[in-house]
């Protein structure tokens, strides 16, 4: 396993998102191995969390990559936990049984090869009557401290450690920002490889952000607007972990959108 393809915020049960997140599969399905590729869906994979044909219509793509040998990971976003504005321990509750059965509490560490994925719930503080509102994301320090033990964990010293979240931990916006990425960021600086979220569905690559060698915001990959207002160009991109390169594609297209 060399490669991760990094696809986030599809949000299936939005206007026709649905047939755009069947064509990204169906496309990667076509284009892709998967005895290379990893993918990695950093949340929102529903629009609304408490709706049955929503997740239901999530399920069905995640099993059709899955049952063409393909890994997928995946970690929660807000919308999946509700409304996207207002969330519920419910719906979370309902949404983690049927999409990480497996998952006892994040950070969730799963090794591959040499490869060590570490999931974050970033909507897991944020389920408490008085801040279930608005699409902040709030980590918490339980999770925060089991995350600095792993990434201090002397057993994966000589891991490529991936980590993965929903919510954007560097832009900063009123109501839609990580609470406490200060000490996310104290954590995972220079102790991380590679570092994947979405969210803002803003898009964009960088480099030794943080001192990490690739950190990638994955936009919207259906294309859904960047706070509702602002258009953006949709890009999947796919991280070859041989040399930390990142490609730039669009599985919305045909073979010749590569």
């Amino acid at each position: 396993m060399t490669r991760i393809i990094h696809l986030s915020d599809l949000h299936i049960g939005y206007k026709d998102y649905w047939k755009r997140s069947e064509r990204i599969v169906n496309n990667i399905l076509a284009r892709e191995k998967p005895g290379e590729s990893i993918i990695v869906i950093t949340g929102d994979i529903a629009d609304y969390g408490a709706s049955a044909e929503d997740l239901t219509d999530g399920l069905k793509l995640l099993a059709e990559l899955r049952g063409h040998g393909f890994t997928v990971l995946i970690c929660p976003g807000n919308h999946d936990y509700g409304t996207g504005f207002a969330n519920s321990e419910k719906t979370a509750e309902h949404f983690r049984k049927l999409f990480l059965p497996e998952v006892k509490e994040f950070p969730h560490l799963e090794i591959i090869d040499n490869l060590a994925f570490i999931g974050l719930d970033s909507t897991a503080d944020e389920l408490h009557w008085y801040d279930r509102y608005f699409a902040d994301g709030e980590l918490g320090k339980e999770q925060l401290d089991r995350l600095e033990q792993m990434v201090n964990d002397p057993a994966l010293k000589d891991k490529v450690k991936i980590v993965y979240l929903h919510h954007h931990p560097i832009h900063f916006l009123p109501f839609f920002q990580l609470k406490d990425r200060g000490r996310l960021r104290k954590i995972v600086e220079g102790k991380v490889d590679v570092l994947l979220f979405g969210h803002l569905h803003f898009g964009g690559t960088y480099h030794n952000t943080w001192r990490i060698k690739v950190v990638i915001d994955g936009g919207s990959s259906t294309g859904r607007l960047a706070l509702g207002l602002f258009g953006i160009n949709i890009k999947h991109r796919v991280v070859d972990l041989s040399d930390f390169s990142v490609k730039e594609t669009d599985y919305l297209s045909g073979p010749e959108g590569s």
